[in-house]
């Protein structure tokens, strides 16, 4: 008698196996519970409610990055002070030059030698990341 391996425990399909005598009087035979797939769902309910509410704060949120990205975009000096604060790790500068642009929720900063990464948060609820690279 040869056993075949089966990689897929949850569909088990009689004629998937090679036919042999020994293998259809196995076949007949009704599946073991343990081999069927689950027919309850381990999830709650679908509730829509808190993703719209995201959807709708991150909205307000991509028009304070747009603040940002804006003030970069047009004014070289800007730019160059926020790249130089940031490449120096002067922190207080970086935000002070962040908050001069009109954002006004709250924001965390992280910059490496070659990047820009700044985080806007809402409450936990959600937020963006900008990353800017130089």
């Amino acid at each position: 008698m040869t056993l075949y391996y089966n990689p897929y425990p949850y569909f088990v399909h009689p004629y998937h196996y090679p036919t042999s005598p020994i293998a259809n009087h196995f076949a007949t035979r009704p599946f073991s519970q343990h081999l069927a797939m689950p027919t309850n769902n381990p999830f709650p309910p679908v509730d829509t409610h808190k993703l719209k509410a995201s959807a709708s704060r991150i909205k307000a949120m991509m028009q304070q990055a747009q603040l940002l990205t804006d003030k970069i975009d047009s004014s070289q000096q800007f730019a160059h002070d926020l790249m130089n604060a940031a490449q120096l790790s002067n922190k207080t500068e970086v935000e002070k030059l962040i908050t001069s642009t009109g954002i006004t929720m709250k924001f965390e900063t992280n910059y490496t030698p070659d990047s820009f990464r700044i985080r806007l948060i809402d409450n936990d609820c959600c937020g963006v990341t900008l990353n800017l690279n130089w």
